[in-house]
């Protein structure tokens, strides 16, 4: 569950733009054709309206209007708040986190296997 967050400048800042640093860097990944399995990110909203950033109970930070879909199952990835990794991006699944990213921007070992691992929607 999300909850609306006041921004403290230059937090925020920092910590936005990691989420959509990281979020653009898995874009390029899928559109180079690097991801492990099939995934795409996508909206509900054909407009692509500005990105919804809020804050997790867990102290998260995902992207609200824009999923992960792997193997068609959407996922919602998030950012672990005030890290100083360079690539802090996560999916949950069955209260699991999987980091997604290495240092260097490439998929982990972790998120690979776990993504090989899915039974895709019949």
């Amino acid at each position: 569950m999300n909850i609306n967050y006041q921004r403290v400048i230059p937090r925020d800042f920092f910590n936005e733009s990691k989420l959509l640093k990281c979020l653009g860097q898995l874009s390029l990944l899928i559109h180079d054709n690097k991801a492990p399995v099939e995934m795409k990110l996508y909206t509900l909203n054909e407009d692509t309206e500005p990105f919804k950033i809020g804050l997790n109970f867990d102290g998260s930070l995902e992207l609200q209007n824009w999923y992960l879909e792997i193997k068609g199952i959407p996922y919602i990835v998030s950012s672990t708040y005030n890290s100083k990794s360079p690539y802090p991006l996560f999916v949950l699944r069955d209260a699991v986190e999987y980091e997604i990213f290495n240092d260097d921007g490439t998929f982990s070992d972790e998120f690979i296997n776990f993504s090989k691992k899915i039974v895709p929607n019949p």
